[in-house]
């Protein structure tokens, strides 16, 4: 192989860490722009961090507006990890994009159509928020499966595969958590099942499943900073070894 060859080379893998680059600290900064403003809402607001869904800090004494803008990072940053992910060579098929754009799309349609509670009634907007709600919640362990099932054709990728099971079951079962509470919460006035919705409150139980599908998505940019210079490592070894040959 000619120099002209291996500084092709190296460029098409510098090109992948600069393809990747501008997707991911976008990706970074928004995240952590959404969870600095829901900590920062949960300081300010009166409302109970364990009882009260997220949903009612949309209507707060402190912080209004918070949330959506909290929400609404979190799928901006949704939409620039699937980015780059596919421009760090992570293989992504059309079904793990599609489900990055449900959740994304679940998140904005929530912001912008808050929930009906009975001091503030917006039963139109609060049944669109429900179900974006619903379709975003069952995205993300669908994606992490996903994402599971193609790195098989990924030898590079098959060390982080343990890690992305681990995360993606954690995901299924705050999910699962949320749900069993959110169903316990529908019926007050059963003995029996309002004492266990009381040991499992649906605010806490809808955290913990934010909070594990957040966990993931944070490590998948983890993934994607890997993938990238996993695959601009080899043409750089090949450039170094040949200018001392």
């Amino acid at each position: 192989m000619g120099y002209g060859d291996t500084t092709k080379q190296a460029t098409g893998s510098s090109t992948v860490a600069a393809r990747t680059r501008p997707w991911l600290v976008t990706s970074v900064a928004a995240i952590g722009w959404s969870t600095f403003t829901i900590v920062l809402l949960h300081t300010v607001s009166s409302h109970d961090p364990v009882r009260d869904t997220l949903s009612s800090y949309a209507f707060t004494d402190r912080g209004s507006g918070m949330l959506a803008a909290s929400v609404l990072a979190l799928a901006i940053a949704s939409v620039t990890l699937l980015g780059a992910l596919i421009a760090s060579g992570v293989p992504v098929s059309r079904t793990t994009g599609t489900l990055f754009g449900t959740w994304s799309l679940g998140l904005a349609t929530a912001a912008v159509f808050p929930a009906s509670f009975e001091d503030n009634p917006h039963p139109v907007s609060g049944e669109i928020h429900q179900y974006a709600c619903l379709v975003a919640f069952l995205s993300v362990p669908a994606l992490g499966k996903s994402l599971l099932d193609r790195m098989r054709d990924a030898p590079a990728l098959e060390r982080h595969r343990a890690m992305l099971t681990k995360l993606t079951l954690l995901s299924a079962g705050g999910l699962l958590l949320f749900g069993i509470s959110y169903a316990l919460e529908a019926f007050p006035g059963v003995p029996v099942v309002s004492e266990l919705a009381g040991l499992m409150p649906v605010g806490l139980s809808q955290r913990i499943a934010l909070t594990a599908d957040v966990i993931l998505l944070g490590w998948l940019m983890l993934l994607a900073a890997r993938a990238s210079a996993t695959n601009s490592a080899p043409a750089e070894r090949e450039v170094s070894e040949h200018a001392r040959s």
